[in-house]
């Protein structure tokens, strides 16, 4: 009966998916190369995320690039116009309060014995979900990146909801010609 009364902290996220045709677009200026962009919503998060990263002060932007030239360029969120944020800070402030879960299931255990299973327990449960989102967060968010000829790439940033822009900028960089290629790209909710 003990264990019904652990909230069981855990981390299940889906993997990036491919943006809607509506998201993506082809730029003049990068020949082959299309570009998604989406502004996710409290829901996608939830989706890719597992967690409300909005409420928490960031908005998550999905970029994706499909390159069908035979070209190769690179990709780095220092050359975004917005101010992005470390995945890695973005996580840990949605991570789940290890410490607040074990001392609140300890409290009760100083009345009610059984209850330092579900603190150990529990405690456990919740490390291993911050382990696991601090890994897909590093996973999904790739702040620099090789867009291989005919590939396909996705990554996402992270910006801080008080610096968010409809429009922005981002450059690529032609690997192959060492040109740098700034384009102003749409966010799509």
């Amino acid at each position: 009966m003990t264990i019904l009364l652990t909230g069981c902290a855990s981390y299940n996220a889906n993997s990036l998916t491919a943006l809607d045709p509506e998201y993506v677009k082809e730029y003049p200026g990068l020949d082959k190369l299309q570009i998604g962009c989406k502004a996710y919503s409290v829901s996608d998060c939830y989706t890719y995320f597992d967690r409300d990263i909005i409420a928490n002060g960031y908005q998550p932007i999905q970029l994706t690039f499909e390159n069908k030239s035979s070209d190769s360029y690179v990709f780095s969120e220092k050359w975004v116009s917005l101010p992005c944020a470390d995945p890695m800070d973005v996580a840990k402030k949605v991570h789940t309060n290890t410490a607040g879960r074990v001392i609140g299931y300890s409290v009760g255990g100083l009345f009610l014995t059984p209850l330092f299973i579900p603190a150990v327990v529990d405690g456990v449960m919740s490390h291993n979900a911050n382990v696991n989102l601090d890994q897909d967060f590093s996973s999904k968010s790739i702040g620099n990146l090789k867009i291989a000829p005919r590939s396909f790439m996705k990554t996402v940033i992270f910006v801080p909801k008080k610096d968010m822009a409809p429009i922005f900028n981002i450059t690529l960089r032609n690997e192959d010609t060492d040109m740098d290629q700034e384009i102003s790209v749409s966010v799509i909710r």
